[in-house]
């Protein structure tokens, strides 16, 4: 059996299960009501944007947005080896097919993410040619950019996951993503005025990428953060499943034995009452458990990111109100899955107790993350005038 061989039939198995899991949650009713007509209207208009003008709200939305959006696009994505648990049983010990799956699965992955990267500019090219009167050359160097930051971010992503404390892990990521979004907003300027370095600058940044990740596959030191990676990237559509339905997604479980507050288990309240008994039960599995804390810290932050990057404000009103109903289901349904995942707590779930612990325990971790977007959001405006007055 050849590598190419190898890496074949192991890429059709992913793609069988990817068609599987699709499958379902898309039954022929899913198709026929939904899928079919959104594919059919989307088509007409993204030919009526070609044929006739384009949307009127593009008006209000700067070019430099494009951007924004490339930034979060840059950041999906990774190398894929298509290794698979049982090869360091077996397949490592021959270290010519492994590097060889390895090597088609690494080429793969970059030419999958450039075609990508082309739909990504496919779906832009009616604004930038139709309405802000760009030339072909701007969306040729516009694809490069995009390209050449997500080969970079994909290998960077696999140096962040060799950090053990997951807590230092998600700050350095968040940094990261915020001084991209801003670096991507400043370079805009070079793309708009067609300047031969935003070419150069992209190409060379996408060979970087290539050219740090490639002797990589060499080792075998990094054999379970690559499988870690491939066991996400083979259940991003199931874990996206889970992330929208409450019912069926089920929280990290950890192996360590005490959780870093409350070890003890000590009580919240000197006041024994059933209402208390719900806020303190849920938390403390909230902030214990780090998958929702967690969680609960990613949305503000991406939401405050957002806020100071995009410039017109209608569109920061668009998404601070999005995060508003966002974060109040996302709470609503912690709230669900913690308290009513006990049997003796799921039995008194009609009293007037659970519905007053709930609305007031909701509440005060609503009104936090409205406070703590408000802080960063200053904080992170006072700094980027800070830096344009040095500038």
């Amino acid at each position: 059996m050849s590598s190419f061989h190898l890496f074949w039939r192991r890429m059709l198995r992913d793609w069988h299960y990817q068609f599987k899991v699709f499958r379902s949650i898309a039954d022929w009713t899913i198709w026929l009501y939904l899928i079919i007509p959104a594919i059919a209207i989307f088509f007409f208009m993204y030919r009526s944007w070609w044929v006739e003008a384009v949307p009127g709200w593009i008006e209000w939305v700067p070019l430099s947005m494009f951007f924004v959006l490339g930034s979060l696009f840059a950041w999906s994505g990774a190398y894929r080896m298509y290794t698979d648990e049982a090869d360091k049983v077996f397949l490592m010990k021959n270290s010519r097919l492994f590097l060889g799956m390895k090597k088609w699965g690494f080429w793969y992955s970059v030419l999958y993410q450039a075609l990508l990267s082309i739909l990504a500019v496919g779906l832009l090219l009616p604004f930038m040619i139709q309405h802000y009167k760009l030339s072909w050359l701007h969306a040729l160097s516009l694809f490069l950019y995009l390209l050449g930051t997500k080969y970079f971010l994909m290998y960077v992503n696999l140096q962040l996951k060799k950090i053990e404390f997951k807590t230092i892990r998600i700050l350095v990521t968040i940094v990261l993503f915020v001084l991209v979004c801003i670096g991507t907003y400043h370079i805009s300027g070079f793309w708009t005025e067609g300047n031969i370095v935003f070419i150069i600058f992209s190409l060379l940044i996408g060979m970087l990428g290539i050219t740090l990740y490639h002797p990589l596959l060499k080792k075998n030191s990094l054999f379970e953060l690559e499988l870690a990676s491939e066991r996400e990237e083979k259940l991003k559509l199931v874990n996206a499943i889970y992330q929208v339905s409450y019912d069926i997604e089920k929280p990290k479980v950890f192996s360590r034995k005490k959780p870093w507050l409350f070890r003890n288990s000590y009580q919240l309240f000197n006041k024994r009452t059933s209402r208390n008994g719900f806020i303190e039960l849920y938390l403390k599995v909230f902030i214990r458990n780090s998958s929702y804390i967690l969680t609960y810290f990613q949305i503000s932050s991406v939401t405050s990111v957002a806020l100071i990057v995009v410039p017109p404000y209608w569109i920061k009103a668009i998404i601070f109100g999005g995060f508003l109903f966002m974060m109040w289901i996302w709470l609503e349904g912690s709230w669900e899955r913690i308290v009513l995942s006990h049997p003796l707590t799921k039995k008194y779930h009609d009293h007037d107790s659970y519905f007053s612990a709930k609305r007031r325990m909701l509440t005060v971790l609503y009104v936090l993350s409205i406070i703590f977007i408000g802080a960063i959001v200053g904080v992170g405006l006072w700094i980027y005038r800070v830096f344009a007055i040095l500038t």
